[in-house]
Order: C-alpha cells, then structure tokens, then sequence
C-alpha cells in the first residue's frame, strides 16, 4: 500500500508540474476523496476527516495554503469552495453536498463593478458547524460553533454561536 501511495504522490507532483494547480484541480473532480490530495498542496487537514469528491476549489493561485481544515470534518460530494481568502472550516464541522463557501464577491471587469467593487474577507465555518446541503455562506459570513445553516440557505451576514438559520436569505429559526 505505501508504495501504491508513493506512486500516486509522485504521479500527481508531476501533474503538478507540468499544468500547475489547475492540474490539481482537475483530479478533484474525478477523485472519491480528498483529503491525501489537498494536504498534498497546502492545505491544512486535520485527522479523521472524510472529504469527498468530485470537490471543487476556485481561486487557489498556486496552492491550497488558504484551506485549512480541522479535525473530523465531513465534505460532501459536489461542494465548492472559494480560496481568494482564508477559509477555516473547524473540528467536527459538516459541510454537505452541493454548498458553496464563498471569500470574495467580484462582478468582473464589467459597468457594475463601479456600484458593486469586488470584496474578499476570509471565512470560518465553527467547530461543530452543519451547513446544509446546497446552502450558499457568502464572504466573510463566519458560521458559528455548533451552528445550524438550512439546506438552500443563503447566508448573507454572520451566524452567531449555536444558532439555526434557513431561507433566502437566511434567517434565525425556532430550534427543537
């Protein structure tokens, strides 16, 4: 086994190589998990986690040093995360299919840009965290410890410590 892990470490060194991150990026949207592969390039990932694929990462210029990861955290299938600006997702978080954690906000070259500038703020999403399936966390909208986000949820601003938000946009819920 440690020499089928080594073969693969240096297969994707020189996929490296050769393409850069982009050829990183690729092999996470045809892997079944994760975790080997962004630790691979930067990212900080704690133990026990189970980062499934196909996962996809935006704007990590040359490496993924701006994802770190906490111990036992679950990402599922499908999920997209934006690497502008550091993103922390803590210990025991859950991070389910289809969600996008966003750290910048841009509308491009184009005549908006002057109404809407573009915006970057790291991201945190708490220790014991659960962002629902195809929920939106926009920049810089930390998610709380032991925190609740509805499935299809759009988080435009911070939710505090153990809070339960859902809509669009979100909004506090009644918990139990």
């Amino acid at each position: 086994m440690r020499v089928r892990a080594r073969l693969g470490h240096a297969l994707n060194a020189a996929a490296y190589r050769r393409g850069g991150i982009a050829a990183i990026n690729r092999r996470l949207l045809l892997t079944a998990r994760c975790e080997e592969l962004l630790a691979q390039f930067g990212a900080a990932v704690g133990e026990g986690c189970v980062l499934h694929g196909p996962l996809v990462l935006h704007n990590a210029a040359n490496d993924y040093r701006n994802l770190s990861i906490g111990s036992n955290v679950h990402i599922g299938p499908l999920v997209v995360l934006d690497l502008a600006e550091s993103l922390a997702i803590e210990d025991d978080a859950t991070v389910s299919m289809g969600s996008t954690i966003l750290t910048h906000a841009d509308v491009g070259d184009r005549p908006l840009a002057e109404v809407y500038p573009r915006t970057a703020s790291a991201t945190r999403i708490g220790a014991g965290a659960w962002i629902g399936a195809n929920a939106t966390v926009l920049p810089g909208c930390d998610v709380g410890t032991r925190s609740v986000v509805g499935a299809g949820a759009v988080v435009l601003e911070p939710v505090p410590d153990e809070a339960v938000v859902g809509g669009v946009p979100a909004r506090p819920l009644p918990q139990g």
